[in-house]
């Protein structure tokens, strides 16, 4: 039977009604726990409800109610039903717990259930428990509207778990540190008292536990035979001048050995203790245990070596990125320069790439580029240099080649190294490259020139069909509307020919102008204004997106800081690739951006894909956390055409989803279409997040939407894209704040 309106309407308020009470319970945990078993209970009529915490590798129970209190207190978490909900993210619904090989028999024995709901509950990507619903009675068996209504009270659960295990990780944390400092406060430094000889006198309990030697077994032994060999000249250097009146005192770090063999470093104090008569007679030495200070001095250098490599390595291949490519090209210049030699660069793109990710995943994707930057490596001579310049573009510098003949062989080598079939999964794999060569000085004197011209070679090997072509000028006058953009485009992000058009977004209720989204054009000198369709695919794949992206990031922050100085609040948004968020130097490099504007984050805001999210989700995510931090808002674009769910979107730093023009345009004719806009609408409510309508054309769709609820719209209806003064002019006759009709003239 569907479930009505009413029945929506009366969880969905138990749901908020859930989220009040634990929000009131603060700091009580003990109520915390209770309001989500018993809620959990009675929104799915459930005989009983357990919560239970992920501990490493088991499940503990923290609470459990009705049937469920005769569950055993801790059990594996790989035997348990858990394990399964965990890995899809979303709520299990158990219909015949008695046949289902997912649950762990011994459990479901002692509970007796025959239906069960398994809820797990994420700290962002972290899963910190899982919430359990069952019922024994067959003729009440829980369905699969209790497993969506759980899901939507996952969240609010994720939540309250979250707090749980945080006081309680805290609680361990300051029981460990009072521990600690228990056992450091009842500590002593070591203490040797040694002979005018170096040989050990006494020594204190404090130093049997440092070097794992008895009293008994030192005495009377020379202190030297505990320390390293490395340190016992100097050491010996200073008991002798010591012992000649030099000084009374010193201080220096010294290695030793214990007796389990282990060499630990201590922070050694020398005071010489004199007789009567002012002669020698015994040493003090004071050694306070350094090691972990040591240690930790070791890893930071140690860190620090990583930071830098990583700063100029690809993470996935370690091969050298981008910027170490263009330092070292421009090392094999001027060291041609010097020795009236030749460079040869090398742009290389894998042909169908895509293909494999889409077929196998992107985990088999990155086996391959990895193997096959393995392969290039081991093709050139170590004076060479192979880059991962982003994606399945890589990049290879041969020095010191004698012209286009010395450098064929290379090329060859390489391109059987990468058609050399790849094992990945079990299968082997086939993939061929296009290689775009460049010579210097022949085809360019600098880094950018030659980089060019790499591209634009590559993009002729490609429609020529060859393994790798030389770069030649005719390639310029091939195809003035595709092969000559490639050539022009770095140049017209340098001298700014790419423009901004805005498109105003409003308040469906009211008309209220509440941001603008930039929309790329380009001027070009010679063809006028060209559309991003024409020219955004070549910069994807020649890499240029990344500069273009960062172009466009700074006109729109040029733009937010005139209005602001216009005293006009106004947002802008910018559309983020992929490439931008598998860089991630990209989030360090909007920052300053921002700073050099005098923009506040605020008003800024990205656009991203769903497409673009799951290309490589784990190195997504780092970069989408980073820009959420600076304080960026982040929107989902085209929303519904892509395989986001509930539970990602959950975890995202996500504050506004698009819903897809396509969706919205059709309204009117396709209730397919309308009801997938009213879905995403109620989707976006319940999850918090600001739903924008695009491509709205007429006012009927307008009006449609305003009874749905949508809170703001985006299309032709509103304002066609328009250039910035432009823009200005029609807020003014708005009657925008800030933005007055003189001011517009």
């Amino acid at each position: 039977m569907a479930r009505s309106h009413r029945d929506d309407t009366e969880r969905l308020s138990r749901i908020f009604q859930t989220q009040r009470e634990i929000a009131a319970a603060g700091n009580d945990l003990a109520e915390m726990t209770r309001i989500v078993l018993d809620r959990s209970r009675s929104i799915t009529g459930a005989e009983g409800a357990m919560l239970c915490l992920v501990d490493g590798d088991e499940l503990v129970t923290r609470d459990a109610v009705g049937i469920a209190e005769k569950g055993h207190r801790r059990r594996p978490l790989a035997t348990s039903v858990a394990k399964h909900a965990i890995e899809t993210g979303q709520p299990l619904l158990i219909e015949d717990c008695e046949n289902d090989h997912r649950l762990n028999r011994e459990m479901q024995r002692a509970v007796g259930d025959t239906s069960l709901i398994c809820v797990p509950l994420f700290q962002g990507p972290r899963v910190v428990g899982v919430v359990n619903v069952m019922n024994r009675d067959t003729a009440k068996r829980l369905t699969e509207e209790d497993r969506q209504t759980l899901e939507m009270l996952s969240v609010v659960l994720s939540a309250a778990v979250s707090h749980v295990a945080e006081y309680e990780a805290r609680r361990a944390e300051i029981e460990a540190l009072s521990r600690f400092n228990a056992l450091f406060d009842g500590a002593s430094i070591g203490i040797v008292r040694s002979d005018t000889e170096g040989d050990v006198v006494d020594l204190n309990p404090a130093v049997e536990e440092m070097l794992g030697y008895t009293a008994g077994e030192m005495v009377g032994v020379s202190f030297r035979n505990f320390m390293h060999q490395d340190d016992l000249e100097e050491s010996i250097a200073r008991f002798d001048q010591m012992m000649a009146g030099d000084c009374n005192t010193y201080q220096f770090e010294r290695r030793y050995h214990r007796k389990d063999g282990k060499i630990i470093w201590g922070q050694t104090t020398a005071v010489l203790e004199r007789d009567a008569d002012g002669n020698p007679r015994f040493v003090h030495s004071m050694i306070e245990n350094i090691t972990e200070r040591k240690l930790a001095e070791q890893a930071l250098v140690r860190q620090s070596e990583l930071n830098q490599h990583q700063a100029l390595h690809d993470a996935l291949t370690g091969l050298a990125n981008r910027t170490l490519f263009n330092e070292r090209i421009e090392q094999a210049i001027r060291e041609a320069e010097r020795e009236s030699s030749q460079v040869a660069v090398l742009v290389m793109d894998l042909d169908n790439f895509k293909e494999v990710n889409d077929s196998l995943g992107h985990h088999a994707g990155d086996v391959l580029l990895a193997e096959l930057g393995s392969r290039v490596g081991h093709a050139v001579r170590a004076v060479d240099t192979v880059a991962r310049l982003g994606g399945d573009e890589f990049g290879i510098l041969l020095r010191k080649t004698d012209g286009r003949e010395e450098a064929i062989p290379a090329i060859e080598r390489i391109c059987q190294a990468v058609e050399r079939p790849v094992t990945v999964q079990g299968l082997p794999l086939s993939v061929e490259a296009s290689i775009g060569v460049a010579i210097y000085p022949d085809d360019g004197r600098d880094v950018e020139t030659l980089l060019q011209r790499a591209d634009v070679a590559m993009y002729g090997a490609k429609e020529g069909n060859s393994s790798y072509v030389f770069y030649d000028e005719a390639f310029d006058h091939r195809d003035p509307t595709r092969v000559m953009l490639v050539g022009e485009l770095r140049r017209a992000i340098e001298e700014r020919e790419l423009v901004l058009f805005y498109q105003p977004k409003a308040r469906v209720g009211s008309g209220e102008i509440e941001s603008v989204e930039a929309l790329l054009r380009w001027q070009h000198p010679e063809r006028g204004l060209i559309y991003p369709d024409a020219f955004i695919p070549l910069a994807q794949q020649t890499g240029l997106i990344v500069p273009l992206t960062l172009r466009v990031i700074e006109e729109a922050l040029a733009q937010a800081r005139q209005f602001l100085d216009r005293g006009m609040h106004l947002p802008i948004a910018v559309n983020l690739s992929t490439r931008n968020l598998l860089d991630p130097q990209f989030p360090n490099q909007v920052e300053e951006l921002l700073g050099r504007w005098n923009v506040d984050a605020g008003m800024l805001r990205f656009e991203l894909t769903e497409s673009t999210m799951i290309a490589d989700p784990v190195r997504t995510r780092d970069v989408i956390e980073r820009l959420s931090a600076l304080g960026i808002e982040l929107s989902i674009d085209d929303f519904g055409t892509g395989y986001s769910s509930l539970a990602y979107l959950t975890r995202l730093p996500v504050s506004e989803i698009k819903i897809d023009r396509s969706f919205v345009m059709d309204m009117a004719s396709s209730e397919d279409s309308a009801t997938i806009v009213r879905s995403i609408i109620d989707l976006g409510g319940n999850l918090g997040l600001t739903v924008v309508a695009e491509g709205v054309e007429t006012q009927e769709i307008w009006d449609e939407l305003d009874a749905l609820g949508c809170p703001i719209a985006q299309g032709y209806h509103l304002s066609r894209p328009i250039p910035p003064d432009a823009l200005v002019e029609w807020l003014a006759a708005r009657g925008f704040p800030g933005c007055s009709e003189e001011q517009a003239a």
